[in-house]
């Protein structure tokens, strides 16, 4: 009977936490402008306003998710896999794009589950579903849980409130970023669909396919080789959204899992960066024994002849 108490009341508490977190984070998307990088955003395209909404609804659904979970931690039977966790990670894009769409438009807008899963950005970010979805709520339910250690310790020993916010900022990003490639890739060959989200500058058909292919080949680079790089390094990159706007960080992660499971290209990019290290190890080490064999030939061959040649002088002065 204690048991079920304590539980009862460790989800609780653990609902007020994230409750002051996502108050926090709403609070700040009223304020997201880029700053401090030159990355694109997918919501670098929309309007102020539009993009505030989307961020709202981004943070309102994600709320909602976690709430639900929370309150589903407290079964034993409560298992929050990989894979659970990626159906349920899909299934809160699906919604956040709905209700974005629904609301811009003022009546219900049903996305394609398929097609939604196919969008190479929701495909980086379910391949990323552990690091950005279930971290952050293990944290929550736990500030020391073992799977937040996992990666973060011992640069992190446990979750201070901070921390978990920003994740939760980079996940709202990331979220909203997802729904507005989605919804860039099938819906803007509409121009009613521009004229109503994006910026007066995206109007106009060649700055519009120009962020389009920017975005896209930005986001395949990140994919196929900053992110192989980065897991190499054991870093990674968070958007966190201040009032004073959005900005990069770059965070110790232990991801080495990660890097075991690479394949193809991005295995390659970690071979390829594996003999650059090795190579500029031998050229170091040739450098060195060259110099050093240049400094013994100066100071024992050319120092001794020079010697030779003052004593010859010194002689020659002497008669």
């Amino acid at each position: 009977m204690s048991s079920v108490k304590d539980k009862r009341e460790n989800s609780i508490t653990t609902k007020t936490i994230s409750s002051n977190i996502f108050a926090k984070v709403l609070y700040k998307t009223k304020f997201s402008k880029k700053k401090g990088n030159q990355f694109l955003l997918g919501i670098d395209l929309l309007k102020e306003n539009i993009k505030r909404d989307l961020l709202h609804i981004t943070t309102l659904k994600l709320e909602e998710s976690y709430n639900k979970l929370i309150e589903q931690a407290n079964y034993p039977s409560f298992n929050f896999t990989e894979s659970k966790g990626k159906i349920i990670f899909l299934l809160l894009i699906k919604r956040t794009c709905e209700a974005f769409l629904t609301q811009e438009y003022g009546y219900k807008v049903s996305v394609n589950l398929k097609a939604l899963k196919q969008s190479l950005y929701t495909q980086k970010v379910l391949k990323d579903t552990e690091i950005l979805f279930q971290v952050p709520f293990s944290a929550l339910l736990d500030q020391k849980s073992p799977l937040f250690r996992l990666i973060y310790y011992p640069i992190y020993s446990s979750a201070s409130q901070d921390f978990i916010e920003a994740l939760i900022d980079n996940l709202v990003l990331e979220i909203s970023n997802c729904v507005i490639y989605f919804s860039l890739i099938n819906f803007s060959s509409i121009y009613a669909f521009r004229q109503t989200l994006y910026k007066s500058k995206f109007l106009s058909l060649r700055n519009f396919e120009r962020f389009k292919n920017n975005l896209t080949w930005q986001l395949r680079v990140r994919m196929y080789m900053q992110d192989p790089l980065d897991l190499y390094n054991n870093r990674y990159e968070v958007c966190i959204i201040r009032t004073s706007g959005i900005y990069y960080k770059t965070i110790y992660a232990n991801r080495s899992r990660e890097v075991a499971s690479l394949t193809k290209f991005s295995l390659l990019v970690v071979v390829f960066i594996e003999i650059r290290d090795f190579l500029t190890s031998r050229f170091d080490e040739g450098i060195y024994f060259i110099s050093k064999g240049v400094r013994f030939t100066f100071t024992s061959v050319v120092g001794q002849v020079i010697g030779l040649i003052w004593r010859g002088i010194i002689e020659g002065l002497k008669k």
